[in-house]
């Protein structure tokens, strides 16, 4: 016979996730906001001035908007609940918008390369410095506070990371728009795209973490954060079980980690017992909270199965 032993499972959010969800939402809507009202100066500045920094980061700006809109609006279906079809509800959308998030961002990047490049080596543009300082300064500003709020509200949700990336870049993006101003003003024109090259190789290399962690993710990989190995050699050194497998270790959203695994115990122990030590020993030392434990007795030797042979005539026979 084979017992089932049911830890909890991730089928929903608890208490303090759900306060994170809702603070990851508020601050989402704020960031779109004010994104999208910066984007309108930001587009008429760049081309009264013929700022390649401030058009580069523009475009930037346009996947911004659209990131914030995505991010916003499956962190609302991520909200609906579960259901016979759907046993973890949408909680992967989250994790979907984020890589969707990372794509896009990529693309972004490849646009900068190419007109900056195209800037470096074709006829000089004018640029008027003053303009781009002020308007990369507010937009800092903007970025950096829509940043702080973001990270504030659940800075462990793909969903928000995806989006803090975005502010991240363009404060970044705000900052070289800001010395490509300089460099202009000091009678340096070629500061203008060497500032957009440098916009693209960071937003470049936020972009390939976020995209690695989303893929782990959708991949059911274990978490990045969870050793696996460790994990299953701690099982397999639990008193009582003689043998651990078909373990599997993922996550749904990339926040919690869940585990399966079927644990085989000797007779010294009770198969109730094990489970519970099991499942403080994976919440303590790997913070794994959600578990599917199924128990299987380990199967009786020849002797063994010979004894209770001989009992069971024993006890039939008049």
């Amino acid at each position: 016979m084979h017992g089932h032993a049911h830890g909890g499972h991730a089928h929903g959010h608890g208490h303090g996730s759900g306060q994170a969800d809702a603070a990851g939402r508020k601050a989402l809507t704020w960031a779109l906001v004010l994104n999208g009202a910066f984007l309108v100066i930001e587009v008429v500045v760049g081309f009264a001035t013929n700022s390649l920094a401030l058009l580069s980061d523009a475009a930037h700006m346009v996947t911004d908007v659209g990131a914030l809109s995505l991010a916003l609006a499956v962190a609302f279906l991520a909200r609906r609940a579960p259901s016979p079809t759907r046993s973890f509800g949408l909680l992967r959308a989250e994790v979907l918008g984020a890589f969707v998030n990372g794509i896009i961002l990529a693309v972004a990047c490849v646009s900068i390369f190419r007109e900056a490049i195209e800037r470096m080596f074709g006829e000089p543009v004018h640029v008027a410095p003053w303009p781009v300082m002020i308007t990369g300064a507010i937009g800092l500003a903007i970025n950096l506070g829509s940043a702080w709020h973001l990270y504030r509200s659940d800075s462990t949700g793909l969903n928000v990371r995806g989006a803090l990336a975005h502010m991240l870049a363009d404060a970044l993006g705000s900052v070289a728009a800001m010395l490509a101003a300089i460099g202009v003003w000091l009678g340096f024109p070629l500061a203008d795209p060497i500032a957009s090259l440098v916009i693209g190789a960071l937003v470049l290399w936020g972009t390939w973490r976020l995209l690695k962690d989303a893929t782990r993710v959708l991949l059911d990989f274990a978490p990045s954060g969870v050793d696996a190995e460790a994990v299953l050699r701690e099982l397999e050194a639990v008193d009582g079980v003689t043998d651990v497998h078909e373990l599997h270790l993922w996550s749904v959203d990339g926040r919690e980690p869940i585990l399966s695994a079927h644990i085989v115990y000797d007779e010294r122990v009770l198969a109730t017992d094990l489970r519970l030590r099991v499942e403080e020993l994976l919440a303590r030392r790997f913070h794994i909270k959600h578990t599917t434990l199924q128990t299987e007795p380990r199967p009786c030797e020849a002797p063994c199965a010979l004894f209770e042979g001989v009992q069971m005539r024993a006890e039939v026979e008049p």
